[in-house]
This record gives C-alpha cells, structure tokens and sequence, in this order.
C-alpha cells in the first residue's frame, strides 16, 4: 500500500487544522506574555510613583547639614490607636492615654522611642511613656510643617518657630525664628540640638536647661550628639556643650 493511499484527504486536511490551531495558540501565549510584561512594568512604575509621592513626606523634616551622631537602635515603646471619636497612646505599661478628637482632623502621626508625635488641622499633639496625658501646642496660620522625632523629643519645625517637644516633663517649648533658616534639630537620648543659620541651642531633657549661642558670622556644617557631650563643627572651630558642668566651649581649629 503507497503512502499516498494510507493517508486520505480527509486526515491530511485535519492534521493541517490541527497544525494551523497549534501555531496560532503559540502566537497568542506569546502575545499574551508580552502583554503581561507590559501590564507588570506599568504597576511597578506606578508603585514607584506612590513612593515618591508619599503624603506623608512632605512632613518630614531632614537636615541640611552633616550629621555624625551614632544613634542605638530605638525601640517603640509606645503606640497610637487613631478611632473615629479619639486618639488613644498605649504606653509601655499598657495604660490607655485618651485624648478627645473635638472635630480635629490628622494630618501625620508618627511614633519613635519613648515619644509619639500627632499632628493635626488644629493642633500639635504628643505624649510620652513618662506621661498620663496629652501635651498640645496650639498653631495659627503656620503653612510648611516639618517633623522629627529622637527618641525622647520631638520636633516641628514651621517658617515662623521651632516648636520643640520634651518627652521627659511632657511639655512643648516655643523657639521664634528671626529670619533665620533651621538646618538640623536631632535628639539622642538626654541630649537635643537645634541650630540655625545664627543661633544653635543645647538642650539638656531631664531638667529642661537650654544654652543659646550665637553663630551668626560662624556658620556650622556639621554636628554630633555624644553619651554626654554636643559638639557643632565651624569651618574653623568646634562648639561643645557639656552636660556634667552646663557650659558651652568654642575651640579654634585653625591654629
């Protein structure tokens, strides 16, 4: 039997259907992979997109200038529960801590260490684990709002003050500025730092002591909070603040 007589027209027709539906399957995987390709790389650029316009980074406030302070990691020991009608801090003992909404509205929250801090269209708020209950400092019309929190201070920095928040008596301190430009506000344990263009500020958390000095013609790029001591570096000297005798020290550099 020849092999023209085994296979009729009708099987030949069908085995060429059969071809014909198997390459156009394998075109349409291929199409639909490439489409999937498209679909992924389209969800990651918007992923990278939301990062990037994270709401909540327009409140965070970050140093121009060089920080070289070693931070220990800092364990939160503090949390918030954000309800409808309250804020409610769970501190470390497992004590509520409420605070009354009063129609407020959040705007950013954020909690570090020993401190958390809550801003609202109304109100700055915060509260610490020394605390049983909420410290507030009330704003008016203060349009660019900046945070940081250490882990026992916090600090909101606007154009018009530095609204500075110590965990320690659980209270808020006000700082005006004086057309000057904030460049760093840090805290490590004990120890806090504001610094201007013309002023920097040595903080002390514990008993509330604050040193002011001037560094208007002294411009400082860099600083470090140390276990007891600040040091604030000048192009050509050092300003340090010790935390044992309460002084302020300048050193020249340049001799």
């Amino acid at each position: 039997m020849s092999i023209a007589n085994t296979f009729s027209p009708l099987a030949i027709s069908i085995a060429f259907f059969i071809h014909i539906l198997f390459f156009s399957s394998s075109i349409f995987s291929q199409g639909f992979q490439l489409s999937y390709g498209n679909v992924s790389s389209m969800d990651s650029e918007t992923r990278k997109y939301l990062f990037e316009n994270d709401v909540r980074k327009k409140f965070i406030f970050m140093d121009s200038i060089s920080d070289l302070t070693s931070y220990p990691f800092f364990e939160t020991n503090i949390s918030l529960t954000l309800g409808e009608y309250s804020f409610i801090a769970l501190n470390r003992e497992g004590k509520k801590i409420n605070y009354s909404k009063r129609g407020e509205n959040k705007i950013f929250h954020a909690c570090n260490g020993d401190v958390c801090l809550l801003l609202t269209d109304r109100n700055f708020l915060a509260i610490s684990n020394h605390a049983n209950e909420w410290s507030r400092a009330s704003f008016f019309g203060e349009e660019r709002i900046k945070a940081k929190l250490g882990n026992k201070a916090a600090f909101i920095v606007t154009e018009r003050a530095v609204y500075f928040f110590n965990g320690y008596i659980n209270e808020w301190t006000r700082i005006g500025l004086e057309s000057e430009e904030v460049t760093a506000v840090s805290n490590k344990n004990e120890l806090a730092v504001i610094v201007t263009s013309k002023r920097a500020f040595f903080i002390q958390l514990p008993n509330a002591l604050m040193k002011e000095i001037d560094v208007t013609v002294k411009p400082i790029g860099r600083y470090e909070i140390r276990s007891g001591s600040i040091e604030i570096f000048s192009y050509d000297r050092v300003f340090q603040y010790d935390s044992r005798d309460e002084l302020v020290t300048e050193m020249r550099t340049d001799r």
